[in-house]
């Protein structure tokens, strides 16, 4: 897997952090809503991807949801982070190849 494709795997798997954390928040208040999070997975030839989705194992109060909004907060945080650098090193990655293509004409 090229440097492009392994940042855009990045990416994708980001997002797919950022949408299940966006999830767990709005089913806060959900009766028997059980928090879910994303099982990253390096490949072998090079990325990641969001394997499986990993319920978890934290009783359920009386009436409500197992999901903990500071563990929610800390995970967009670090999903944020890993999309932008991704998208920094795609950036990158473009740049130099325009470049190259340029010194080739």
């Amino acid at each position: 897997m090229d440097g492009m494709s392994a940042s855009l795997s990045g990416l994708q798997t980001a997002g797919q952090g950022i949408a299940l954390s966006a999830n767990n928040i709005a089913n806060l208040n959900s009766s028997g809503y059980r928090a879910k999070s994303l099982v990253q997975q390096y490949l072998p030839q090079g990325g990641v991807s969001g394997a499986a989705l990993q319920q978890s194992q934290a009783p359920l109060p009386a009436g409500g949801s197992n999901v903990d909004l500071a563990s929610e907060a800390v995970n967009l945080d670090a999903q944020s982070i890993a999309y932008l650098a991704n998208l920094k090193a795609l950036q990158v990655q473009a740049r130099t190849l325009g470049t190259a293509l340029d010194l080739k004409a």
